[in-house]
């Protein structure tokens, strides 16, 4: 629960001119953390039958959250899109005694992954309403992800988020979050300044940090409040963001 402290910081965050909203997107709008543990368990089907239920839900948890740091050598350039997901089912499957798929095997692997991840996509309970209220506002909106564009569009339309006409990736803006670069551009699509833009995501670092790096305001959505001690303005959820931007 946020203290009134949080509170009053929250309202002072918004209470100046806010031409326009920027989101994360993974874990901030959708829930891409539940569709990537559900599509892995069921990616792994029956070769997985051998593992106790909650021993299951460890591993494709450390899937889901890439406990093999591999997406941050995708990002790094180091690995391609489909050799950090190799790494990371490599690691995976270890856990679980098995024998990794690798070659064809782990194309078709990935390919029936994606599907099913696809289709697990859904975004958290509280957007549609927060963006109804932005838009009652008058507020202008948009995203800002650290995946490449086209694939971000797709999400948000497989998720029935269909009014983000401003979605800047890693690959439009030719850096990725922290970098100021991302941002920037996220502004120039709105037409907002970035003193008047206010940016909301889930990781303290890439999302928090490099908005304030490159002028914009911040907050961190912390949905499941893991980040204790957080210095800067927390919200649990849209509803308390709503709520502010209506109280100015």
């Amino acid at each position: 629960m946020n203290t009134l402290k949080d509170t009053l910081d929250l309202h002072a965050l918004v209470a100046p001119k806010i031409e326009g909203v920027l989101f994360d997107i993974d874990d901030t709008l959708v829930d891409l953390r539940q569709a990537a543990i559900d599509g892995f368990i069921a990616t792994l089907g029956q070769a997985g039958a051998h593992l106790e239920p909650q021993q299951l839900r460890v591993i494709a948890e450390e899937f889901a959250d890439d406990a093999a740091g591999a997406y941050e050598r995708y990002m790094a350039g180091e690995l391609t899109f489909l050799g950090q997901r190799q790494v990371r089912v490599d690691r995976a499957y270890c856990q679980a005694g098995l024998p990794a798929p690798s070659g064809t095997d782990f194309e078709r692997w990935a390919s029936d992954y994606e599907n099913r991840v696809q289709s697990q996509w859904r975004p958290f309970t509280d957007v549609h309403a927060h963006l109804d209220v932005l838009s009652s506002l008058g507020l202008r909106f948009g995203a800002v992800s650290n995946n490449v564009e086209s694939y971000q569009r797709n999400k948000l339309l497989r998720s029935g988020l269909t009014d983000f006409a401003v979605v800047v990736g890693s690959d439009t803006a030719g850096a990725p979050k922290p970098d100021p670069a991302p941002f920037l551009e996220g502004c120039r699509q709105l037409g907002s300044t970035p003193q008047t833009t206010l940016y909301v995501g889930d990781n303290p670092i890439n999302d928090v940090v490099g908005a304030q790096t490159a002028g914009l305001r911040a907050v961190l959505l912390d949905r499941e409040g893991s980040h204790i001690g957080h210095r800067g303005v927390v919200i649990r959820g849209l509803e308390e963001l709503s709520n502010a931007l209506c109280a100015r």
